[in-house]
């Protein structure tokens, strides 16, 4: 292999569109737990309380489940367009194929969450945590990530595109084929653990200061 191809970024993953069914029944009421539920619009659902429950081909726009208790809840093929689940609970979260955009996690715990084939568009996600959580082929366009804790997570085709990660921890992140660009990366904690992803050249010169931090090296003004 030539010295160009290794040093060639990572290509962008490809996420498609989640396959949610076109009709939908509205769902209102809670959800049973360790049931599946298919083809529903969830906007109206009780959402504040799910246990080993699995939602398929169905859509959580403009869901409000802000303080919510999620154990063991998997979502595929699911569309989260404006939904509130700021400061959510969630344990062993799994969502595969899904979308959220313009969506709101601030403070949400995702403790050993996975993530496959996920979008995020304009999602504010700020003092999340993503504790020993796994990403694959996941997309994230304009979102806040500030102060988010990411420490343990292993990333693999991981984009992140004019996001905020102002201030946020990556201590012991594994990275494989993640990208970086036209992202604020002042302040990160953990630097170092980038080691391996590609991020673009005005992306690389706001990561001197913690970079130099971490080596020990002091910058004189």
């Amino acid at each position: 292999m030539s010295g160009a191809a290794r040093r060639r970024p990572p290509a962008p993953p490809r996420v498609s569109e989640p396959e949610v069914a076109a009709h939908l029944t509205p769902w209102a009421g809670a959800l049973p737990d360790g049931g599946t539920v298919t083809s529903a619009d969830l906007g109206q659902a009780e959402l504040t309380v799910l246990e080993e429950v699995q939602i398929e081909t169905s859509s959580l726009d403009r869901a409000r489940a802000g303080g919510a208790h999620w154990e063991r809840t998997s979502l595929v093929d699911c569309r989260l367009d404006g939904a509130d689940l700021a400061n959510l609970r969630a344990r062993d979260l799994a969502l595969t194929r899904c979308a959220l955009r313009e969506s709101r996690l601030v403070g949400g715990q995702l403790v050993r969450s996975r993530l496959q084939a996920v979008q995020l568009e304009n999602v504010a996600a700020n003092l999340t945590s993503w504790h020993e959580s796994t990403w694959r082929r996941v997309v994230l366009r304009g979102c806040d990530l500030r102060e988010a804790d990411l420490t343990g997570a292993a990333l693999s085709d991981v984009l992140f595109d004019e996001c905020d990660l102002a201030g946020a921890q990556l201590s012991g992140v594994r990275c494989e084929r993640v990208r970086l660009t036209g992202c604020r990366l002042s302040g990160l904690g953990g630097v170092e653990a980038l080691r391996g992803a590609s991020v673009g050249e005005a992306d690389a010169v706001e990561l001197l200061p913690a970079m130099a931090r971490a080596m020990g090296i002091r910058i004189e003004k």
